[in-house]
């Protein structure tokens, strides 16, 4: 099963990066950063998501320092609220522009779990509030990286990349407080990611493993194109960019190095066969060609792989190995943005599948599927399930944690 799952993630990376750079970038697609004012279903799903996401978290973080001893706690709280204060702004001022129609009302739900919280106060307020917030925001990080990384929509783009880059800032501020319960890095999309067969002797979890890898075999083809297309591209501003995503992969390479040496895991020391035809093409071009076939390709790349990294920052209970995904995530975000902005990207490398496979090499190969926008959508609908769930499932969190932690209102 999990080779099958390998070779169709593989099959679907390929196909979507070679249809993505070839058709896009030789018949004339528009280029990414162009201004698109058509909204998707999956784009106005995200925007939705979010608001509802706001409606309850920005008064239960208001109220979070006033219910709480914990100095931890207490920041955290403000600095949640003040994010998701400031992306609710700049949500309301999007959707007015595209004409999309939020909600204005609290859920039920939700609102049930603003007046839960409101009674709780020191220890037993703690641990509820680290727990349902970060599980939230997990479940909000993958779904915002997932349309950072696939809208044609300039102006979600943006919302969604400041939501990502906020939402890294404050589970990390929520995760040192040392009050999240394990409950909480349980996404309904993570288990079927991981594969239930472990290595013998090493107490590893499997999608731990495979987010090493990915990153690391990411870099081992992207830095040294990169480098390469500093050296011969023609526009100037690619040699800029590819130049600095060259330099920065060697601090992912050390973040995934030291992770890899602290949990026992052995890494590649090859790129896969995909990887190597991608570096393979770079190199075989020239002058304007080259520009455009790494401009595409790396960010095809960077977009297939940055979800999983997200989802494996959401879920994963090993400190170094989310050390790295922290770090793979935050330079993805910003190497997607560089690329964006040379003006090369074309509208169908935003259009990915599957994350690359991490096998060094296949067999039985059967021919690529023809990617449709099933897979995006569903990408998007296990996002919304996600935050459905997590907000079902927040009052039966927050009763747990107070009984576990023996507090009573």
């Amino acid at each position: 099963m999990r080779h099958r799952l390998g070779t169709l993630g593989q099959h679907a990376a390929l196909f979507a990066v070679t249809s993505a750079v070839f058709i896009g970038a030789f018949i004339g697609a528009v280029p990414a950063n162009a201004q698109s004012t058509e909204v998707q279903p999956s784009d106005r799903s995200f925007m939705v998501s979010l608001r509802q996401a706001n409606s309850w978290l920005v008064p239960v973080s208001k109220e979070a320092p006033a219910r709480t001893t914990n100095a931890g706690i207490s920041n955290a709280g403000r600095d949640i609220f003040e994010g998701h204060s400031r992306l609710d702004v700049d949500l309301l001022k999007a959707a007015g522009e595209l004409g999309v129609v939020l909600p204005n009302d609290v859920s039920s739900e939700h609102q049930a779990l603003i007046n839960e919280m409101e009674g709780r106060t020191g220890d037993n307020h703690d641990r509820a509030y680290a727990t349902i917030v970060r599980q939230t925001q997990g479940g909000l990080l993958v779904m915002a990286t997932q349309t950072r990384a696939t809208t044609q929509n300039t102006t979600i783009r943006t919302l969604a990349h400041q939501t990502v880059q906020m939402l890294i800032r404050t589970m990390t501020v929520l995760e040192n407080t040392g009050q999240v319960d394990p409950s909480a890095l349980e996404l309904v999309t993570a288990k079927a990611q991981v594969n239930a067969v472990r290595v013998i002797g090493q107490n590893i979890e499997p999608s731990d493993r495979e987010l090493l890898v990915l990153l690391m075999q990411h870099s081992l083809w992207q830095k040294p194109a990169s480098r390469e297309s500093s050296d011969r591209a023609r526009d100037a501003k690619v040699r800029k960019v590819a130049g600095q995503l060259a330099a920065e992969h060697t601090q992912l390479v050390a973040a995934v190095n030291e992770a890899a040496g602290q949990i026992g895991v052995d890494l590649p020391a090859e790129p896969t066969t995909e990887q190597k035809s991608w570096a393979n093409a770079i190199s075989s071009s020239s002058g304007e060609e080259l520009d455009r076939m790494y401009a595409n390709l790396s960010r095809a790349a960077d977009g297939s792989l940055i979800v999983q990294v997200a989802r494996a920052r959401a879920t994963t209970k090993s400190v170094p190995a989310r050390v790295a995904a922290q770090t793979g995530l935050t330079l993805l975000l910003k190497h997607m943005l560089l690329l964006e902005g040379t003006g090369l990207v074309k509208s169908n490398s935003l259009q990915m599948t599957d994350v690359p496979a991490i096998t060094q090499t296949r067999s039985n190969a059967s021919p690529p599927a023809q990617p449709d926008d099933s897979s995006t959508s569903v990408g998007f609908l296990t996002g919304i399930a996600v935050l459905v769930v997590a907000g079902a499932g927040t009052l039966w969190l927050v009763r747990a944690i107070g009984h576990r932690g023996g507090h009573r209102r």
